[in-house]
């Protein structure tokens, strides 16, 4: 009997949810075996067991620490931890130790994982701002979308998957083909059914997954409830109290005391005059008024034989005195306030239809760059931004507010009531789940899209809190790590119809094409001069066309023909 085949070893260095999450994609692969290269750990080298990986002690950046970790006889080497220096390093000296190892890098920096994946052979290098802003840019544009990505280059057309119900003419009744030409997307499941033919028609009502360029997505795209849709009386009704309901909110409570101080010793001193000069109240309010202001022009003055008409007459003076002060103090305190806050960057945003994104870091910018090719008006708010945002803004034309996106004074300013959608992108956790929150008491039907690192706890928010469009980075990112180690097309996986698919950009040959296993969608191909169009089969491609597909991950799972190991080791050579 011939020996079993090695499992091929495979090393991650990083000790965050994103290599735990890599490393539980890699581990439901057959005849792998995973090490987390990690320093000493205890409740992650738990963690790490817990998935099924080894964990490894020992300094990534190390020789030492690599050998620990099995180098010379590993395969591939994943750096996914936070500092890009210490991943470039521990990518090298694993290259130093194993000439033939592939490296899968994690770079903030977009611009230098180009440069290093050009330069370093059997390299991939993925940013994942750059990965993740693609998904939530395409689900804070289109609610029912949800995955983005870019093709058929990194900085391509924002494409996406979504959700769409067969209704109307341009689809119910008609055959995929037709549906697809009115569309302008590429059907890929109907009621859970994957195998979709041409010719084969749409029933009423069937939910479709589609995939397309987010433009032509929206032209199709489920239209939110918005307080637009009531009748005009009512929506004006409604407008005016939501805008009362807020202003009263925002009012001072020492103005609102200051007020009604004034109003209720205006009305008393008016009733007792009104019986005292046994008058019309008209002429009692005349009197009481010019008092309180000290503006009295003599021609009504109190019966000197009353010696409470005095007393009260003196009261009314000083007291008027003491409130005109006070308004004069609160009139400039408003007026500071209001030239500081503008000073700051808040000013009440106007814009309706308008995408609100917190939050500037690194996902950020990605999220605003994408979102800045769509004809959405655009307002950033970032608690502290750097000289190059604020430049942008001025350039491109978006709104930046400097504030504190958790706070009910920043969110006031940003007209959610009339906004097309939120994004909570901060990166601390518990901060994206309270401007969230604030967003729905402020507008319950707009959708918000949340930004969460963990995958447990993204899944717990959703849930518990009801926001459906919550994603974790890890999780986001994983698989596309996971794919990556072995396929340097690997664009992540995505679920529906019942089914794991993960998607894949390839260079098509006949080897490709020949060895794609059954069940596999083709989507899209980038053509020589960078156009996007979507395919439904290769007819008519050239070889080396850049296309998207579909393959089903139980292919991850097995050896032999038709995997997808057997499609990376024909197409790449690995």
């Amino acid at each position: 009997m011939p020996a079993p085949e090695k499992n091929l070893l495979m090393i991650i260095v990083g000790g965050d949810a994103l290599a735990l999450n890599t490393a539980r994609e890699l581990c439901q692969l057959r005849d792998r075996r995973i090490v987390v290269l990690w320093p000493a750990d205890a409740e992650f080298a738990h963690a790490v067991e817990g998935v099924g990986a080894e964990f490894a002690a020992g300094r990534p950046d190390s020789r030492d620490g690599l050998e620990t970790a099995g180098i010379a006889d590993a395969v591939t080497i994943l750096a996914l931890s936070r500092d890009d220096q210490l991943n470039l390093q521990a990518a090298l000296r694993a290259r130093d130790a194993n000439p033939n190892i592939r490296i899968v890098l994690r770079q903030f920096n977009r611009t230098l994982a180009a440069k290093i994946e050009q330069n370093l052979a059997d390299c991939s290098v993925l940013s994942l701002a750059w990965h993740s802003a693609a998904t939530y840019a395409a689900v804070a544009l289109d609610p029912s979308c949800f995955r983005g990505l870019q093709f058929p280059e990194p900085d391509g057309p924002l494409t996406g998957f979504a959700m769409r119900l067969a209704e109307g003419d341009r689809v119910a009744g008609r055959t995929v083909a037709e549906a697809e030409h009115a569309l302008g997307a590429r059907i890929i499941a109907i009621d859970r059914d994957t195998e979709v033919a041409g010719d084969e028609r749409i029933a009423s009502g069937a939910r479709l997954v589609v995939y397309g360029t987010l433009d032509r997505l929206l032209a199709s795209a489920p239209r939110q409830p918005q307080p637009e849709d009531l009748p005009s009386a009512a929506r004006r009704l409604h407008r005016w109290m939501h805008r009362s309901h807020w202003r009263l909110r925002r009012l001072d409570p020492y103005i609102i005391g200051f007020v009604a101080a004034v109003l209720a010793l205006f009305a008393l001193g008016t009733w007792y005059f009104h019986s005292s000069f046994g008058g019309d109240w008209l002429t009692a309010a005349y009197f009481v008024l010019s008092t309180m202001t000290t503006t009295g022009f003599g021609d009504i003055a109190p019966d000197h034989n009353q010696p409470l008409d005095l007393w009260i007459t003196m009261m009314l003076m000083l007291l008027g005195t003491v409130f005109t002060g006070l308004f004069i103090v609160f009139a400039a305190a408003r007026l500071t306030r209001g030239q500081w806050v503008r000073m700051q960057g808040l000013r009440p945003i106007h814009r309706r239809g308008h995408i609100v994104v917190c939050g500037s870091g690194s996902i950020g910018t990605g999220v605003t760059d994408l979102l800045l090719d769509f004809d959405k008006p655009l307002v950033v708010v970032e608690q502290s931004p750097d000289a190059a945002l604020v430049e942008r803004a001025r350039d491109r034309g978006f709104d930046l507010l400097t504030g504190d996106a958790s706070r009910d004074d920043t969110l006031d300013l940003c007209n959610l009531g009339a906004a097309h959608s939120l994004i909570a992108l901060t990166n601390v956790d518990t901060l994206n789940l309270e401007i969230a929150l604030g967003a729905r008491a402020r507008n319950p039907s707009m959708p918000i899209v949340l930004r969460i690192a963990e995958a447990t706890f993204a899944d717990s928010i959703a849930r518990h809190f009801d926001f459906k469009m919550t994603f974790s980075v890890a999780a986001l990112a994983g698989p596309v790590f996971a794919g990556l180690s072995r396929l340097a097309g690997a664009r992540g996986h995505i679920e529906f119809g019942g089914r794991d698919f993960s998607i894949v950009a390839l260079d098509l040959s006949e080897e490709v094409e020949a060895q794609l296993p059954p069940g596999a969608i083709v989507l899209a191909v980038g053509e020589d001069d960078g156009e996007f169009k979507l395919i439904r089969d290769f007819a008519g491609l050239g070889r080396g066309a850049r296309v998207l597909v579909l393959v089903p991950l139980k292919s991850f799972r097995r050896e032999g023909e038709g995997t997808l190991a057997t499609v990376q080791e024909r197409a790449y050579g690995a």
